[in-house]
């Protein structure tokens, strides 16, 4: 199914979900002494058709939650105001309404206390500056269901819960393979596996070379035996030997007792060596002879072990130009069966299905539930991925852990890390307006458009008169008022960015 056609089809079923719906006619309070700051939030909103009431200071805050009549979605409520402490006044307000939901924005705020503020029940704790999106995204996060009054951030595939108990741990290698390329990187696993020779894995740091090292002693006959693995780049290589050997008592400095190495340990299954460019020529000739002769010789001892052991190396390194840190004859001994790994953005429809996957994981960990939206999805499979696999595992897992509990929660671009945001082209130069932050920071054409919409609402929307203080000619001034959604007073201001 296609994004398109899965987002119409939970539009359609959306009520039916157990999505958190947002309570129709019950507004937004929002509190916080800067005027511009609160009509942007409103206007960020209304994206949502949800409306907000204003509060300038605590005291009006006060009165309006005072009345038993007034219902509220959500408060959001600056810290700093000039009669009090925002936090402290939601702690105040907490014991009369303990299911109103509160969002924390401030300029002035620290580590210590968002992490009291989030851990005493504050829904998020927003530090200034902050984006359109981000406001948009607090509030849908509290209600997903308003994900189905607009297209461009509605959910797509299945709903990933990590609450239902289940528990995925037969031990056998998940292997996504959607693509060409890793379809045939399955075949040919299949294909090695059936041959007990030595197997070597090119790919690009971050794409999965255990997972297929894995993968191919589970398809073995060694698969009831053991699987070692070892990175022999994050080894001191002076102790990969003992580790790979094993070594005798006394044999050197630390040395209490004989241990027996990987090898042995392996007898009968497989050894993975991952990095194995980045061992020493020495190591190197002695992996050779074991490779030949299949005995190891324990550091400290003259007695050679007989073992029993398939070897799988694996490197980043294109192992075949004249400046290889590999062993010509090691390589060869190795190079019978090679099999080469696509990065992650050569392999685009696997990005997804391993997006999912990894979401799962981490929800049955963290016991939440999620859904993707489809700009989330569209944006995961424009990003170049440069740290592969291994970074798509890495960054799903931030966006579950940012959840919030066993709500179902959506996970949108704006979730997604800077660097992956910037490439994806999700901050344009136009868009770059925030909430919060001083004058001086912003362009002169977002400075000279508030300052137009600030004149517009001192003259009540009012055109003519508002060109004639700005020095416009009236008919052009009116025409790019109404071309921009300006004018008719401050309430029908709209929200220019959408």
């Amino acid at each position: 199914m296609s994004t398109s056609a899965a987002a119409t089809v939970l539009r359609e079923s959306g009520d039916t979900l157990g999505w958190t719906d947002y309570p129709e006619g019950v507004p937004v309070l929002v509190v916080d002494d800067d005027i511009e700051v609160r009509t942007v939030i409103g206007r960020c909103l209304r994206k949502f058709k949800v409306e907000i009431v204003q509060a300038g200071s605590l005291a009006q805050a006060r009165r309006l939650l005072s009345k038993k009549r007034q219902q509220f979605s959500m408060l959001i409520l600056d810290k700093c105001l000039p009669d009090g402490d925002g936090v402290e006044f939601w702690e105040e307000i907490r014991r009369s309404r303990p299911d109103l939901c509160c969002v924390i924005i401030t300029g002035q705020g620290n580590g210590q206390e968002a992490h009291r503020a989030i851990q005493d029940g504050v829904f998020d704790y927003l530090p200034k500056p902050f984006t359109k999106d981000r406001i948009r995204s607090v509030v849908t996060k509290r209600y997903p269901g308003l994900l189905k009054i607009g297209d461009a951030s509605v959910v797509v595939g299945p709903m990933i819960d990590g609450t239902d108990g289940v528990v995925e741990n037969d031990g056998k290698i998940k292997f996504i393979a959607h693509s060409p390329s890793m379809i045939s990187v399955s075949i040919d696993v299949t294909r090695v596996a059936l041959i007990d020779t030595p197997v070597l894995i090119f790919a690009e740091t971050g794409c999965g070379k255990e997972v297929v090292a894995r993968l191919i002693h589970e398809r073995s006959s060694r698969s009831d035996q053991n699987f070692v693995a070892l990175n022999c780049g994050a080894i001191n290589q002076q102790l990969i030997e003992s580790t790979l050997f094993g070594h005798r008592k006394g044999s050197f400095t630390g040395a209490y007792t004989d241990q027996k190495g990987y090898f042995e340990e392996a007898h009968g299954g497989t050894v993975f060596l991952d990095e194995i460019s980045e061992t020493t020529p020495e190591f190197q000739v002695k992996l050779l002879r074991v490779l030949q002769e299949s005995c190891i010789t324990p550091v400290g001892s003259t007695e050679e072990i007989k073992v029993d052991v398939r070897v799988i190396a694996a490197t980043n390194r294109n192992v075949k130009e004249s400046d290889s840190v590999l062993r010509k004859d090691l390589y060869y001994r190795l190079a019978g069966r090679e099999i080469l790994l696509p990065t992650l953005k050569d392999r685009s429809a696997d990005i997804i299905p391993l997006a999912f996957y990894f979401a799962q994981q981490a929800a049955r960990k963290m016991k939440k539930k999620v859904w993707f939206s489809a700009g989330l999805i569209d944006a995961l499979k424009a990003y170049s991925w440069p740290g592969n696999v291994r970074e798509l595992s890495s960054v799903i897992t931030a966006l579950v852990g940012r959840a919030v509990g066993e709500v179902e929660n959506i996970l949108l671009v704006s979730d997604l890390p800077e660097c992956v945001r910037v490439e994806v082209g999700d901050l344009k130069p136009n868009e770059a307006a925030v909430i919060g932050i001083s004058e001086q920071f912003k362009t002169l054409a977002e400075v000279e458009a508030e300052h137009i919409q600030r004149v517009l609402r001192a003259f009540g929307g009012n055109m003519t008169k508002a060109a004639r203080v700005l020095g416009r000619e009236p008919t052009q001034f009116g025409k790019m008022c109404r071309a921009k959604g300006w004018g008719g007073g401050a309430n029908d201001l709209s929200d220019a960015d959408g």
